[in-house]
């Protein structure tokens, strides 16, 4: 916690709201919305869940990246248990995540890809405004096609 609760009341509101936000641009595809919730550069890692290593990308790529892999299915990203930690102008969300993915033209019963896990977002304080620059994603649960998702196609 803060020397200041009632800053850091403010903080943690405003950081789980861009995590949400997220997560929202996403199922809405709202690309442009992602695209607000992000710092110039980014460095991601989906290791346990794509088996790529972590990588550093600009802010559009990895809009764009979205855009390749989620574009066609419909999506549900719900996201809890934020558990935030300050200090000064950069901040830690942890959080518990669970993705329902479904192809809407896939073959029933073979057109999902569900999973759930653990985020962890570094965010830092650009202009006023908190903007996540790092993405770490740890899977506990992963079931379905992975076949529908554009990461594995």
């Amino acid at each position: 916690m803060s020397d200041n609760p009632t800053g850091f009341v403010a903080d943690r509101f405003a950081i789980i709201e861009v995590i949400v936000g997220m997560a929202n641009a996403l199922d809405a595809k709202d690309w442009r919305a992602l695209r607000s919730c992000l710092a110039p550069e980014l460095e991601v890692d989906y290791s346990e869940f794509r088996g790529q290593p972590p990588s550093r990308l600009s802010a559009e790529a990895y809009v764009e990246s979205r855009k390749q892999g989620l574009g066609n299915l419909k999506t549900l990203h719900l996201s809890t248990n934020h558990q935030v930690t300050l200090a000064g102008d950069e901040a830690v969300c942890v959080s518990a995540y669970r993705i329902y993915r479904l192809d809407p033209c896939g073959e029933p019963g073979n057109n999902r890809l569900d999973s759930a896990g653990h985020y962890r977002h570094r965010l830092v304080r650009i202009g006023g405004a908190w903007k996540v620059r790092q993405i770490a994603q740890t899977v506990v649960l992963l079931e379905g096609n992975r076949g529908i998702h554009g990461a594995f196609r």
